[in-house]
Formats: structure tokens, sequence, C-alpha cells
């Protein structure tokens, strides 16, 4: 009978201990919005002006997250707080204004409480990821689909649209950006003055400007008249995309 409440009163004790510690997490929403120039984001019915007076629409823009952590803002400490390890940032079921105000949020509930300086993520799938394949995973999960077998890796970002090349607004011209190689992954880093409070939730906002992912400036950008298409097959083609793809990605105080 002793050992029975003793292990009763133990059993409590843990979890009066988790409690505590819950209590002292907070949660924490990255929320990433995508825009084409100013225009938030819509798939399928809203086009889009592009330069030398081109029109695009889209039905898929999407890239992928990995190892995503703050960093406290500590000058003693050289850890960092791990948030989400994978994430697709998906925008195909963007269909409306009010989706596309809202974007894609990726959450967290244990981040301990306190402040927080900078938030890092990887661009892409990194390598040990990409090392695996769908099966290794049971769906839903961000990794069950978007692989290459030819290739032994997955898509880490897919533009597919259309564009009316003609003017005649028909948008019969199929576009497919399909990018994705572990010398493409790269870790990005951005400031933030971020105080996670018990109990609370706090958000971090991105935006991301799928036409800066497309185009540099009016006389540096990608000309879908003479490209509609790559695989991650012409180094000058998804070098260019990847590479905007960075700069496109910019946090929202």
């Amino acid at each position: 009978m002793k050992n029975i409440l003793w292990l009763g009163a133990i059993l409590l004790l843990i979890a009066a201990s988790c409690k505590d510690n819950d209590d002292k997490n907070g949660q924490v929403d990255l929320t990433f919005k995508s825009t084409f120039d100013t225009a938030p984001l819509v798939m399928y019915d809203e086009q889009y002006a592009y330069y030398d007076n081109l029109n695009l629409k889209f039905q898929l823009f999407q890239f992928y997250l990995t190892d995503v952590v703050l960093v406290p803002d500590d000058a003693t400490s050289t850890t960092t707080v791990p948030h989400t390890e994978i994430a697709l940032i998906s925008y195909k079921d963007v269909l409306g204004q009010a989706a596309a105000l809202q974007g894609i949020t990726i959450s967290a509930n244990k981040i301990p409480a306190g402040k927080y300086k900078a938030v890092r993520f990887g661009l892409g799938v990194a390598p040990r990821f990409n090392a695996t394949n769908p099966g290794n995973y049971t769906p839903p999960h961000p990794l069950d689909d978007h692989y290459w077998s030819s290739m032994l890796g997955y898509v880490f970002m897919k533009i597919e649209g259309n564009a009316d090349n003609d003017g005649d607004g028909l948008f019969n011209d199929k576009l497919t950006f399909h990018i994705g190689a572990n010398s493409l992954y790269r870790t990005m880093e951005f400031p933030v003055s971020l105080e996670v409070k018990e109990g609370q939730s706090s958000t971090i906002n991105f935006g991301i400007d799928l036409k800066r992912v497309m185009a540099v400036s009016a006389s540096d950008f990608l000309d879908v008249r003479t490209v509609t298409q790559d695989h991650t097959t012409n180094p000058e083609i998804y070098n260019y995309l990847y590479d905007n793809l960075e700069q496109a990605v910019q946090i929202k105080q």
C-alpha cells in the first residue's frame, strides 16, 4: 500500500513539473503572405501585369523551409530554440483575396518564454532530408510528395502558371518551373525584436513577392516569351530564380 501511495505522489510531482514547464512556454506563429508586386497573390482567376506588357496567371507557388529556429537575445548563449523542423509553404489553395491576406502560418506552441533577436531557417530541403524519399513519411507530412525519382531529391520550389504572350487574353502559354538541388540550399537569418510570454502567442510576419522571384527589374527579368519551363536543367535559369527567391523573402515588422 505504501508503495502505491509513493508511486502516486511521484506521478503527481511529475505532472506538476510538466505543467509548470508548459506554463513557461508561449506560441510563436510565422506567417508568410505572398504578393505579385503589391497585389495579393491569388491562384487561378487573378491576372497580374508583368514586364513588357505581358500578363500572367498562377496555379501554384510553393517552397520548403528547413530547421526553423529562434535565436535568444542573450549574448552569452550559443544555442537556438527549435520552431519547425521542416515546412512546405504552399499557396496552391489560396483562391481568394481573404485567403491571400491571411497568408500561410506555421506555429510552434512550446517556445520558452523570453526575448529573441532573430529567426533563422534553411531555404529549401536540407541535405539530410533530401537524401530521404516520400516512402519514409506517413501522410500528411511536408515530405510525402514533391519528389523527383530521377534526380533523387525534392523540388525545393515550384512555380506553375500561364502567360498571355500574344495579348489575346487566352493565357495559352504554360509556365512550369520546378527547382531543387542540394547546391541551392542556403540559410537565411532575419533580425527580430520578439518577446515570448507565458501562455500567449506572438507572430512574425514575412512577405514574399513572386514578381521579385521572376524579375529583378524592367531590364532584368525572366522572359516567359522565350523561356516557359525549367526542371533544374539550365543553371542560368534555376540559379536566377532561386537567388531571386532568397531576395524576395522579406520580414515585415
